[in-house]
């Protein structure tokens, strides 16, 4: 008997599959997902200030990553992808405000969003690489841009295992649950998925000049095989886009 995944192509004969029973229970916790978001914004602020067509700038998103990493993952190779993937997600916000520029609503104001190369040619024009801009203070860096507003992201990656794993106590756990199921129907797809991250997202959009927060976003969420930590963020960044306060113009 063999269990397939198309997806990465995992092939598990029999044999293998009972090897992996031993942590079914383990499976049967650790596939259980979480995922919740709160979101803020500051009425108060927003209906006092006039915000259509002031200046907002993506500021380069501190990513950090944490738990178990693969081996040979270096310290130097830790950082080089925390910094890329900094800018990748930075240009994936900025680019779903775009696609989304003509979905204003009354409750929401059209900005002039700044382009994020511009934005990261401005900061090392200073000196000020992505890393570093991390630990600046974000309406300090606004006000270098020439921005009346800015967004700041943080992304937490926690690793807990590999997809291989996670696909590994998936077929552990459709094993299990076709030797206890009563009524003898057997699924040869495998329905679970254990954790491979922990994701934690913060976003705040911030007025440079007073300070205020106008809009604070939060997400957890759990990524696995069959949802990778990219669709998680990309996920978490259409949810900024759509419930902030403000769009980008055309």
């Amino acid at each position: 008997m063999l269990l397939v995944c198309p997806s990465y192509h995992y092939t598990l004969k029999l044999s293998q599959m009972k090897r992996i029973l031993i942590i079914a229970a383990v499976a049967l916790a650790v596939v259980l997902q979480a995922c919740s978001s709160k979101v803020y914004n500051n009425k108060s602020y927003l209906k006092q200030v006039n915000l259509k067509g002031k200046k907002v700038a993506i500021l380069p998103v501190e990513v950090e990553l944490t738990g178990r990493m693969p081996n040979n993952f270096t310290a130097l190779k830790k950082q080089h992808a925390e910094e890329s993937e900094s800018k990748l997600i930075q240009n994936q916000i900025y680019s779903q405000y775009l696609f989304k520029s003509n979905s204003g609503s009354r409750k929401k104001t059209s900005i002039d969003l700044m382009n994020v190369d511009q934005v990261n040619s401005r900061l090392m024009e200073e000196g000020i690489d992505v890393r570093q801009s991390w630990s600046m203070n974000p309406d300090s860096l606004g006000k270098l841009l020439g921005a009346d507003m800015v967004l700041r992201v943080r992304v937490k990656k926690n690793r807990i295992m590999s997809d291989a794993a996670s696909f590994g106590i998936g077929v552990a756990s459709t094993v299990l649950g076709n030797i206890l199921n009563k009524d003898n129907s057997q699924s040869t797809s495998v329905n679970g998925s254990a954790k491979t991250y922990n994701m934690f997202l913060d976003a705040a959009l911030s007025d440079v000049n007073t300070h205020a927060v106008i809009t604070k976003f939060t997400h957890n969420a759990d990524a696995s095989w069959n949802r990778p930590p990219e669709e998680v963020i990309e996920s978490s960044g259409r949810k900024i886009v759509r419930k902030g306060a403000i769009y980008a113009q055309k």
